[in-house]
């Protein structure tokens, strides 16, 4: 009860908030049309919006791009000083309201937060003069209705992916006008730097959101036996391999309630871990639906899935968009522990299969052309 008191309180202050500013803004008739307003999700910059926003300061230094990030972040600092804008201050609503380009990785990341303000803007009350352009997060292979047009009423949808760019059309009521296939802004820095290093990454489930005992879920279960089990932990030895376990920035704070006993195995930390460096840096990559493995398959490299609750993943979390992992797939599908461990053992490092038909663009130029469908707008 308390808590609900608590988010209906925070909704009601941001709305309050909003409506002194929008009224500010109309009467002293702030002028922010040179101004492209970029962020993730207000505390971080390692994803699409910063490697844009990089490009941007690079390419393109007539743009007046400024970035919405907490200034307490750890990565606050790639960001230069003069084009922060503090998350939640007075500067940030202003922006909001007033910049020509509104960019981000998220629905309303660029906000003073996505939740309330998405809620608004379903509802119809906001009122904002900049396009709204979504960079993505990750490829949308599962159909979110939160996205489509009639809700999230976007400018610009900038997919990653071919397939990906056909699946919005058909399916999330955008034309080509706003849908455009570009490639990511993040993939023009994915070039391979192996190490002896197995990543793994699930992703989040809904569900676990209202579950007070974490590990007694399915889902710690799984993945904490995994991280204990003796054939893994002596292939890592014989191989001399180190595994890095990066769960979903949602999962992140149960992080501290996995356990395993080789120091072969790296716990990894939202805060400590840059999941585009891992990426990188990794020569296979084991996850059960997380879109993060089509970052990883760009750079034919090989792709494990491991979905023991898929039927419930389905039914409770998303439903099947246009993505088969058994015949689109990367890599092998497997259900059990024991068949992850033989996949592991047996691994192709050439296993390259639909790479080539997914990913049209292999080129480095994502930013620019991202740039370029900006800029028409």
């Amino acid at each position: 009860m308390r808590r609900k008191i608590k988010k209906i309180t925070k909704m009601f202050l941001c709305f309050l908030k909003y409506m002194y500013y929008l009224a500010f803004c109309k009467i002293t008739k702030v002028n922010n049309d040179s101004i492209w307003l970029i962020s993730e999700r207000g505390n971080d910059a390692r994803d699409n919006s910063y490697h844009f926003y990089r490009y941007i300061k690079e390419n393109h230094q007539d743009i007046n791009i400024k970035y919405v990030i907490d200034k307490k972040s750890s990565d606050a600092k790639k960001i230069k000083k003069e084009d922060i804008v503090e998350y939640g201050s007075r500067k940030h609503y202003i922006y909001f309201l007033t910049a020509s380009k509104l960019i981000s990785t998220h629905i309303m990341g660029y906000s003073p937060d996505m939740s309330i303000f998405w809620r608004l803007d379903k509802l119809g009350w906001l009122k904002l003069k900049g396009k709204k352009i979504m960079l993505q997060h990750g490829i949308t292979q599962n159909y979110l209705a939160f996205m489509s047009k009639k809700i999230a009423k976007l400018d610009l949808f900038i997919c990653g992916a071919y397939k990906e760019y056909e699946y919005i059309l058909k399916e999330y009521g955008y034309t080509e006008k706003e849908v455009k296939y570009t490639g990511f802004a993040r993939y023009d820095n994915l070039k391979s730097k192996e190490k002896r290093q197995i990543l793994v990454m699930p992703t989040f489930r809904k569900w676990l959101n209202y579950t007070d005992d974490f590990t007694s879920s399915e889902y710690f279960k799984k993945w904490n036996s995994f991280l204990n089990q003796k054939e893994l932990l002596a292939y890592l030895e014989s191989k001399n391999l180190e595994l890095i376990f990066y769960p979903h920035y949602e999962i992140q704070k149960y992080l501290s309630q996995f356990k395993t006993p080789s120091k072969r195995i790296i716990l990894a930390s939202f805060k400590d871990y840059d999941v585009q460096k891992l990426l990188i840096e990794s020569s296979v990559l084991i996850t059960d639906y997380s879109s993060v493995f089509f970052d990883f398959a760009y750079m034919k490299k090989p792709v494990i899935y491991y979905q023991f609750d898929l039927k419930k993943f389905r039914k409770d979390h998303y439903q099947q968009g246009f993505f088969d992992y058994d015949k689109m797939g990367f890599g092998p599908v497997c259900t059990t522990e024991n068949k992850l461990i033989s996949a592991l053992k047996n691994i192709e490092n050439d296993d390259n299969r639909n790479v080539d038909e997914f990913f049209k663009y292999h080129d480095f130029h994502n930013c620019e052309r991202i740039y370029q469908e900006i800029i028409k707008l």
